[in-house]
């Protein structure tokens, strides 16, 4: 029993043996039915379609199978009169034109003539259309740049107005090409420190000289000197110098 539950656990059915998807499904074949015109009637059609009877004529039939044959003549034949229509001697009002936009004005007549009879809210009048509120000139924010900045009130001593949307350097601008113009700082002074002119002088560089050959040694010759002056000053001893006579 065991080793029938293990075959049929390890079944499997071929590849080869495998049928496709749908493999047993019949389907009934869709005889295939020939158009008799090669053409289709969709767009060209030569039949018209069937007209249908007025109601006039219809009511004509009606009263002759009713009435008597003497009655016939005497009824009234239903006559259709058309509205007057409109004199066009009555000109429309020309529309005017926006100053702003340059758009046609209408008024409120032609608008809408019926108001009674339209079930359509009014219309809005021309100021608040679309086009119209585009065509102002509209007013923007102030500047955003603080008004207690040194560097602003530097440019507006020049004739530049933050809130005027407009840059600088450019022709045609206001301001100036560079509002503010570089200068060299040659000391390690701070910035906005006032120094006298006197120390300016003292702390600027002496220019370099060219010596000759001449003033070259007589130079080396005055530093060796002061030297051995020095190292004389400091490292003689007052001992020796009185015990060789030389003073002190």
């Amino acid at each position: 029993m065991s080793h029938v539950e293990d075959e049929g656990e390890d079944y499997f059915i071929p590849l080869e043996d495998q049928r496709v998807f749908g493999a047993g499904i019949r389907r009934k074949r869709v005889p295939f039915i020939r158009s008799s015109e090669h053409e289709l009637n969709t767009t060209t059609s030569s039949t018209t379609a069937p007209s249908t009877p007025s109601g006039t004529n219809i009511a004509n039939k009606y009263l002759s199978i009713v009435l008597p044959k003497d009655k016939k003549n005497e009824t009234p034949t239903d006559t259709h009169f058309a509205p007057p229509s409109p004199t066009s001697t009555h000109r429309e009002p020309e529309s005017t034109r926006c100053e702003v936009c340059n758009l046609p004005i209408s008024s409120p007549d032609t608008r809408n003539p019926n108001p009674e009879r339209d079930s359509n809210p009014p219309e809005r009048p021309h100021e608040a259309s679309l086009a119209h509120q585009l065509c102002l000139t509209h007013s923007h924010p102030p500047s955003h740049l603080d008004r207690t900045s040194h560097g602003l009130r530097y440019l507006s001593a020049y004739g530049w107005d933050p809130d005027s949307r407009v840059g600088l350097g450019a022709p045609g601008r206001e301001g100036i090409l560079q509002p503010l113009k570089p200068k060299a700082k040659n000391d390690t002074v701070g910035l906005g420190v006032e120094v006298d002119s006197r120390t300016r002088v003292d702390r600027e560089k002496a220019k370099v000289q060219k010596l000759n050959a001449k003033q070259v040694r007589k130079g080396h010759a005055e530093m060796r000197k002061r030297g051995e002056k020095l190292r004389e000053m400091f490292y003689q001893n007052d001992d020796v110098q009185r015990y060789l006579g030389g003073g002190g």
